[in-house]
């Protein structure tokens, strides 16, 4: 195989002038290169597959590079960085006339056609790629002219190349290069010789190629070259005022008008406003002189898609929107402000050019994000608040979304509540509505049950007849930001200018102003005497913060967003047990366990992961009315309830014991507080499988030891169903089923209602034939029966309730034949009808009292056929002979005549003389 690999890249080497792999630790010629420093850079593109050697592990660092392998090589990056664009097939093919008119081998033509598509490179370009079947060498500044095409669309270029004039030999430059490798000068991807030459019609070599490819790499990943952090952010109205420290410590200001500075998002096309940023964010930006030219959010910063309002376009008319608030479903209309700003797909737009496209999309649903800002002015000699909008991001869809919790969920329609609403609201069903848990796709039953399994969060997808026409199920809030709503923090500093939280060892901090106006904020802090939150102003909730933080008490936080991502609440209190105790934090789930694993415990079909306390105080009495999920027994309140149904045992180690043990379903009610710490739980089994150990139908208690070996007690009903006449559940109490596979069924309540023999204990095989046995001479006789079944010599013999000194056959056939004992067997047939195996129970003995062992647990009789038994007692045996005391049977009792019964399980019951 690695023969014919070899065989097949040298024959592309050979066409194409391509190179093959080779490993970077392998190239033999590593360290003939043309300067310091290029080692590492060629073992980096290489590690990074941008470029690579040949096939007898050589890289040929001075080797030339000819266009097609540049063009490559260039598609090779952006492919890499995840920044190529996509291109089909038939748009490849609309090129291949033009390169195969040019002799462009077919291992090129790809990039090729990417470069044409995308005004990388022209047809007129194709010209200099290949003379004949032969591969030109590229220039530098033809390399750089491709590179800087591929990166203008994300940077913007210098029209005067300012840094690109300042090579000495910047004349030689072609004029329809020159910007672009300023582009790459500005970006560091391309530097001079040591005597500051850029050498623009000098052949390009490998080294000089690993280097820009190497470069651009780092471009690509980490943004723009000019990197900084907004030390200082401030808006007067019209102008956002901005100081920017670089990474070398130098401190810029600059002033910035909305709409003239254009804002990127990371290495993306789309656009932001100026009002997203905030001072701490990190940035890559581009200017000239003293003026912005872009700005790029890089990765890390805590800039992201902020609105204080969304919804649905109604209408958009001068001075005003409507609205239908994505959140409360209520139609809203604003106020536009003067200096509004709009987006659609992520570009900037005029007001009248929205306004067209509304109208021509009349059709589809307009999804706004809003952005506002609240004035104080004077109206009828009242000082009044007045809202307006300064920004709108549009875009159009044929469908749009609703989210909210769900309130129930029927076969055609579901009923929710939307996030901030007091009232529900009602979609039906597309006739081909998709249903979805996460991002698995469900069926109509599976997503009902979880719809009505407690705290469940819903996002419609509603078409154009206003149906949905796809259901999506979470137990976690659509509306929550990134930052997780139900984190505790420690607040750190608390003013009306901002507040900055702490949350294991990372700090957030949070500006109130322009990006979180505090008139769309609600306040709330902890009332200690009335046990509620209490609503309250930022200046409050700033006194609060003061006064226990002067007497060193610990104020805790917790922050809501809205669907736009702005702080919609905020939480305080010196308790963290405050959201424990709100009614308003309280979950429900109820779903089969899909594991435990120390104290998380996890659902099917759930990514929730809910923790056990260490201890719950109910341990559930059966008699007794009990309901754990609601918290009380016997009408009585109870915290923290624990029940297991169908359990003799309702502890938490018996829950665990359920939880992880094989081949068990267990389905739970749980209710957990705000930090998913489950408060109630009520389980029970709905399927349960293993290996039986023992069944009392007297008790109706089951005990089943699954395949991990977890022991189960277990409650039957009186007489549970076996689904088959061979056997009843009187049998499977019996000692010849112990040690058989069952699968259990169970009733609503966890009890067990039917049992059903996969395996039997009897060597995988079928009982064939039971009863009392009549005779055993000449061959087995059961009551009832004329048939007679031979003996095998051989035949396996199991006696369960006989400890004498032999349970040999002989042994056997003579308490058959003894008339004093009556023998209950159960036999397994070979194929000639003989006695292959034989299970054998005492079922009644009359005989005199011998001997009583309370350390053995076994009692002694001797029969008027003269033969001596042994049986087995246990701590429930009765005794009634005479009267005599269990401590006297031996002196007193010894030759009296004593009837004896025994239990299903093989035990003496009861011993009457």
């Amino acid at each position: 195989m690695k023969k014919k690999m070899a065989l097949a890249l040298a024959a592309v080497m050979a066409s194409s002038c391509m190179s093959v792999t080779g490993y970077a630790a392998n190239f033999k010629d590593i360290n003939d290169v043309p300067w310091d420093g290029a080692k590492t850079v060629i073992n980096t593109v290489a590690d990074l597959g941008l470029l690579n050697g040949y096939e007898d592990n050589t890289f040929r660092a001075k080797n030339n590079v000819t266009y097609c392998e540049a063009i490559h090589m260039l598609f090779t990056v952006l492919d890499k960085t995840a920044t190529a664009k996509p291109m089909d097939a038939v748009t490849q093919s609309k090129y291949i006339p033009f390169m195969q008119a040019q002799n462009i081998p077919t291992w090129a033509q790809r990039a090729v056609a990417y470069g044409l598509e995308n005004s990388i490179i022209t047809t007129t370009d194709l010209a200099k790629f290949m003379s004949g079947n032969k591969s030109n060498l590229a220039t530098r500044q033809d390399v750089a002219r491709m590179f800087g095409n591929a990166l203008a669309v994300r940077y913007d270029v210098d029209r005067e190349a300012k840094t690109a004039t300042k090579f000495n030999d910047a004349w030689h430059i072609s004029s329809d290069s020159i910007i672009q490798v300023d582009l790459l000068a500005r970006l560091e991807i391309v530097n001079g010789d040591n005597s500051n030459n850029f050498n623009p019609k000098k052949s390009i070599n490998r080294a000089e190629m690993a280097v820009m490819l190497n470069k651009t790499f780092e471009v690509l990943k980490s943004g723009i070259g000019n990197t900084g952090v907004i030390s200082e952010f401030e808006y007067d109205g019209s102008t956002y005022k901005m100081k920017i420290k670089t990474e070398i410590g130098d401190s810029l200001m600059f002033f910035a008008v909305p709409g003239l500075v254009k804002v990127y998002d990371g290495d993306t096309t789309k656009e932001l406003p100026l009002s997203r940023l905030s001072a701490g964010d990190k940035i890559g930006f581009v200017y000239n002189g003293g003026s912005l030219e872009s700005i790029r959010v890089l990765d890390g910063s805590t800039v992201q898609e902020k609105y204080d309002i969304t919804g649905y376009i109604i209408a958009l008319k001068s001075g005003e929107l409507s609205l239908e608030n994505e959140n409360t479903g209520d139609t809203e209309k604003l106020n536009m402000d003067g200096n509004c700003q709009f987006y659609l797909n992520d570009k900037s737009i005029r007001r009248s050019d929205l306004e067209e496209e509304l109208k021509e999309n009349s059709d589809k649903y307009a999804y706004a994000g809003i952005n506002t800002r609240t004035t104080v002015e004077k109206e009828n000699r009242s000082q009044v608040e007045k809202t307006y909008v300064t920004e709108v991001y549009v875009t159009f869809s044929d469908e749009y979304t609703r989210t909210g919790m769900v309130d129930n969920m029927d076969n055609d329609r579901i009923i929710y509540k939307p996030a901030d609403a007091g009232s529900t609201s009602i979609v039906y069903f597309a006739s081909e509505c998709d249903y979805y848990i996460g991002d698995e796709s469900v069926s109509l039953s599976k997503l009902k049950e979880l719809a009505n399994s407690g705290t469940v969060y819903v996002k419609i997808t509603v078409n154009k007849s206003g149906k949905a026409s796809k259901i999506l199920l979470s137990e976690e809030s659509f509306t929550a930001d990134k930052n997780d709503s139900t984190k505790t923090y420690e607040v750190k500093e608390f003013t009306e200018s901002q507040m900055v939280l702490e949350s294991g060892g990372n700090t957030s901090t949070y500006r109130f102003g322009s990006t979180n106006p505090t008139s769309n904020i609600t306040f709330y802090q902890w009332d200690d005497e009335d046990d509620e939150w209490i609503t309250c102003k930022i200046s409050n909730a700033e006194s609060y913060f003061d006064s226990n933080d002067n007497k060193d008490d610990t104020v805790f936080a917790r922050v809501i967003f809205n669907s736009g991502g702005r702080i919609n609440k905020v939480y305080l209190s010196t308790k963290k047990s405050a959201w424990s105790s709100s009614s308003d934090s309280i979950v429900e789930r109820k779903a089969e366990v899909a594991s435990l694993s120390g104290n998380t415990l996890k659902f099917k079909n759930s990514s929730v992961a809910y923790t056990l306390m260490n201890q719950y105080n109910v341990k559930i009495d059966p008699s007794k009315d009990t309901d754990a999920i609601t918290g009380s027994v016997d009408g009585k309140d109870v915290k923290y309830p624990l029940a297991i149904l169908g359990a003799k045992t309702s502890s938490l180690t018996n829950f665990r014991k359920m939880a992880e043990a094989d081949g068990v379903t267990l389905y739970a009610e749980i209710k957990a507080n705000g930090d998913n710490v489950i408060q109630s739980i009520e389980a029970k089994l709905t399927a349960a499988s293993g290996k039986l150990v023992s069944y009392d139908t007297d008790d109706r208690e089951l005990i089943l030891e699954t395949s991990d070996g977890q022991k189960l007690t277990l409650t039957t009903t009186r007489k549970p169903s076996t689904d088959t006449d061979d056997y009843t559940y009187e049998d499977v109490a019996t000692a010849g089923y112990i040690g058989s596979a069952v699968t259990l069924g169970f009733n609503g309540d966890g009890v067990i209602n039917k049992i059903k023999v996969t395996e039997s204990a009897y060597d995988k095989g079928t009982i064939r034939a039971k009863g009392i046995a009549e005779s055993a001479e000449g061959g087995l006789k059961l009551k009832g029966e004329s048939k007679v079944y031979g003996w095998l010599g051989r035949s396996n013999t199991e006696v369960h309730n006989y400890s004498g000194d032999s349970t040999s056959l002989d042994r056997v056939k003579e308490a058959i034949e003894d008339e004093d004992v009556t023998v209950y067997v159960e036999i397994r047939l070979d194929e000639s009808e003989r006695v292959e195996r034989i299970n054998v129970y005492f079922k009644e003995a009359e005989g005199a009292f011998q001997e009583y062992n309370k350390d053995t647990n076994t009692l002694r009789i001797l029969t008027d056929a003269g033969n001596k038994f042994t049986f087995n007692t246990n701590s429930k045996t009765s005794f009634d002979i005479d009267g005599i005391a269990t401590n006297k049977l031996n002196d007193s009792a010894v030759g009296k005549t004593v009837e004896l019964s025994f239990d299903s399980e093989g035990l003496l019951k009861t011993v009457k003389g």
